[in-house]
């Protein structure tokens, strides 16, 4: 299963969602996270705030979940009706992959 994570620095979970231009996928397996990819954004320039969003979530609609530091609530909606689990963290990319493995897999 696949999972992106919003992080500047592939160290801490610390981007909004709509503001990520990347995410991080990693592929849980045995409940650890193994990194498979990163995924930018085009750099087109997305003048709505609505417009940056769905740009995130066309890159991101193969992930069961999304790990990031906040997230609106229509992105929420939406992502949830793709079947992705929106997960709001604050803590370090490995320490949030374990707790979502754990959660994703029970």
């Amino acid at each position: 299963m696949k999972i992106a994570v919003a992080s500047t620095d592939g160290k801490v979970i610390d981007l909004h969602f709509g503001d990520a231009n990347r995410f991080l996928i990693f592929e849980i397996e045995d409940g650890e996270g193994k990194f498979q990819e990163m995924r930018e954004k085009t750099p087109l320039p997305l003048k709505e705030h609505t417009e940056r969003w769905i740009a995130s979530i066309d890159l991101i609609n193969d992930c069961k979940a999304v790990l990031c530091s906040k997230i609106g609530k229509e992105p929420t909606i939406e992502l949830r009706k793709l079947g992705i689990k929106p997960i709001q963290l604050d803590c370090e990319v490995k320490k949030g992959i374990h707790e979502c493995s754990k959660h994703l897999l029970s």
